[in-house]
């Protein structure tokens, strides 16, 4: 998970006075060691401004304050804005940021001193990062989204805007028309599953990474229900296409979509989208499931019929057990959160009134009291690995404002 493990690097530009007689490099390189000393973050100068959201600066001296404005009048999304306690920096920040917040932009000012701001910079930063690697994706929604998903269907416009993702609409028949005839048999334990669903499932997923590749899609959601009709099902082909390191979604949820891109960025490995099925308030457990889950993210499956329609290829599997954050973004413009570390149990619920993967989520304290009065919608994402600083980071920044 690199974006865990390694230490965070952040790309600044570096902002000094004419005024000072003194090279940006003897007055730089003192700053950056400090910055990486107390935050282990590594500060990366740049003359480029990003090609995504959000500008960082450093701001070495006073007097800087109009070229930080010019800059950030160039580049849509937050400011994070840098400061030192030397060379009227803190003073020169100060002033700007208050600028920026009075225009309405999203700011947040860090300062070397301040041990709350060296604190939280580790994550500011991955989630710069995080919005950097979103920015110019192409996402793929291959039919209409589900009738059902009345919260998830947020306007493409705030996709474009907030976080410079595309959005490709296609209709179903694009994957209808790239059916092969024959496909390899889908392989593993099943339950009630013949040669012809092992068959089908592997023709879905050619399917669709035939339709990633000519378009050039780094993610795609698939109104997977408007298949059944065809005798097909998308069940297997996302799993498959998500361990591929292309995330997948059911029902064409683009919100469920966008948190299964953001954990294939945080961890490099695909998330597990399912509904939440089941709670237990009082013993702060959740089960969630689904028909689909990337099998990297199992120690054993089965093979069985999609649980709606009693058809086709599904998969039944169970979750390694371990810490994992779960996550959902909601409102019209994916201004709100909900987002908690917990710890997916050994538990196997088994039950049969359930979507065939069933997975027993332990939450902190009270927050599934949250999930229940203040829902934000049906489908959330499970993330291995413990991800809460850096995601709410993320979404403060990138997606609470505008």
């Amino acid at each position: 998970m690199p974006l865990r493990t390694e230490k965070p690097r952040l790309p600044v530009r570096l902002l000094s006075s004419s005024l000072r007689d003194q090279p940006v490099s003897s007055l730089a390189e003192p700053v950056l060691e400090a910055f990486e000393a107390a935050t282990g973050v590594v500060l990366v100068p740049t003359d480029v401004l990003p090609q995504g959201r959000g500008l960082a600066a450093l701001l070495l001296t006073g007097g800087t304050e109009a070229r930080l404005l010019e800059l950030a009048a160039g580049t849509p999304g937050p400011v994070l804005v840098l400061t030192h306690g030397a060379h009227n920096s803190l003073p020169a920040g100060l002033e700007a940021v208050a600028r920026l917040r009075r225009e309405g932009r999203p700011v947040r000012l860090v300062h070397l001193e301040d041990e709350v701001g060296r604190r939280e910079l580790p994550a500011l930063a991955r989630a710069f990062g995080l919005a950097q690697a979103l920015s110019g994706k192409r996402v793929g929604l291959i039919g209409k989204p589900s009738p059902w998903l009345v919260a998830s269907s947020p306007d493409p416009e705030v996709l474009q805007t907030k976080l410079g993702i595309e959005l490709v609409e296609l209709p179903l028949k694009e994957v209808l028309g790239r059916l092969p005839r024959e496909a390899s048999l889908a392989e593993g334990p099943g339950e009630g599953i013949g040669p012809e669903a092992r068959t089908m499932g592997p023709r879905v997923e050619a399917a669709l990474a035939e339709l990633v590749a000519e378009l050039g899609l780094d993610a795609i959601s698939v109104a997977c229900f408007g298949l059944l009709p065809y005798g097909l099902t998308a069940c297997w082909a996302l799993a498959r296409l998500a361990d591929q390191g292309t995330p997948a979604g059911c029902e064409g949820d683009l919100v469920g979509l966008l948190a299964l891109i953001v954990a294939q960025e945080l961890t490099m490995g695909p998330g597990f989208l399912a509904n939440p099925a089941r709670v237990d308030v009082r013993g702060e457990r959740l089960v969630l499931a689904h028909c689909t889950v990337p099998l990297s993210l199992t120690g054993e499956f089965r093979l069985r019929t999609h649980f709606e329609s009693g058809t086709g290829l599904a998969i039944a599997g169970e979750l390694v057990p371990g810490p994992y954050t779960l996550v959902r973004f909601g409102g019209p413009r994916l201004e709100e959160a909900f987002i908690v570390e917990g710890t997916v149990l050994s538990e196997r619920p088994g039950r049969e009134d359930l979507c065939r993967t069933q997975v027993t989520f332990k939450a902190p304290r009270g927050a599934l009291r949250k999930l229940l009065r203040e829902p934000l919608g049906n489908h959330h994402v499970l993330i291995p690995g413990l991800h809460r600083e850096v995601l709410a980071a993320f979404h403060s920044l990138f997606l609470a404002e505008g």
